[in-house]
């Protein structure tokens, strides 16, 4: 049976457990988002008004997150939910139904999309299980990109905005702030990067179209033959022929996955592995969007053949 079909219940036997001893602040609008990716940018734009919770662990696969009573209670309890949209927290559903807050199922008013106006890559003109986990509506992993998290931004005050008109201003004003900030980064991130643009690279897993589009690069292929299909020797063959034909040296990966292939291949090509976030909090030094990007940029300068940064 589906696992995700046993969700209601399962938590609805153990909340009896712990909703004695979980609860916001009795002051705050109470948040629930499912990343910790969410969780940052929409701090930025409420700033103290709002007591935040985040169900996704920074350091587990989004695609395999298995929410806790206490997530489903939080959930129960709150006034706004935040989510990815699309299709990448197959686990969202289950969650809301077995949480029950009529505010946040189906449409809604009080949940809010940060994916809408992101203009998506890889969307499938096709479905068949033989290509792997086919996202239906696009690559899902958009907020690596960091144009896009201007975009997340502007959902998140739009939302909220419709709900508590009264804060409308203040959250604008923030989120103009962060922007701002946010906009500044990027443009030091992509002049650091700029010397690189067209460098190759293969990634583990296919979370990085994004991020490679912004910055310029080509990822030649992924570790997976197909997503979420665990590496096997045949495909790992081709991967290192394919990255002795165009001097690849960098491999991609993230924290959950295994660090065997990866090493393998490096071993076999010469190549480098470098470990990425895609959330804040991976690591105790990136608690937040912009260190976490931060990482990612310092760790591929540290890695690519040595060039000067362009004017």
């Amino acid at each position: 049976m589906n696992k995700f079909k046993l969700l209601p219940l399962v938590f609805s036997i153990a909340l009896l457990f712990v909703s004695a001893q979980l609860s916001f602040a009795a002051d705050k609008i109470r948040i629930v988002t499912t990343t910790s990716t969410i969780a940052d940018l929409t701090r930025q734009v409420v700033g103290e008004k709002a007591d935040i919770h985040y169900v996704a662990p920074p350091k587990q696969n989004i695609h395999f997150i298995s929410p806790t009573p206490k997530d489903v209670l939080k959930v129960k309890k709150a006034d706004v939910f935040i989510h990815g949209g699309l299709d990448l927290e197959a686990w969202r559903d289950p969650l809301l139904n077995a949480a029950g807050n009529t505010a946040f199922l189906g449409n809604g008013k009080a949940s809010i999309d940060v994916s809408k106006e992101v203009v998506l890559l890889e969307v499938p003109t096709s479905f068949s299980r033989s290509e792997g986990d086919i996202h239906v509506y696009g690559n899902p992993h958009y907020w690596v990109d960091p144009q896009n998290a201007l975009t997340m931004i502007d959902n998140i005050v739009s939302g909220l905005s419709e709900l508590y008109p009264q804060d409308a201003d203040e959250f604008r004003r923030n989120a103009d702030q962060y922007k701002q900030k946010l906009t500044t980064k990027i443009g030091e991130w992509d002049k650091r990067m700029a010397p690189y643009k067209g460098e190759t690279l293969v990634a583990y897993h296919k979370s990085w179209p994004y991020f490679a589009k912004h910055f310029g690069f080509n990822v030649i292929d992924q570790l997976e033959p197909k997503p979420g299909i665990p590496p096997t020797s045949k495909h790992i063959a081709a991967v290192e022929n394919e990255m002795k034909e165009h001097h690849t040296k960098i491999i991609i990966k993230e924290i959950y996955n295994e660090s065997r292939t990866p090493g393998k291949v490096a071993n076999e090509t010469g190549a480098t592995v470098v470990t990425l976030e895609t959330a804040p909090g991976e690591r105790k030094d990136t608690p937040d969007y912009i260190s976490m990007m931060e990482h990612n940029v310092s760790e591929l300068e540290a890695v690519f053949p040595k060039k000067a940064s362009q004017s």
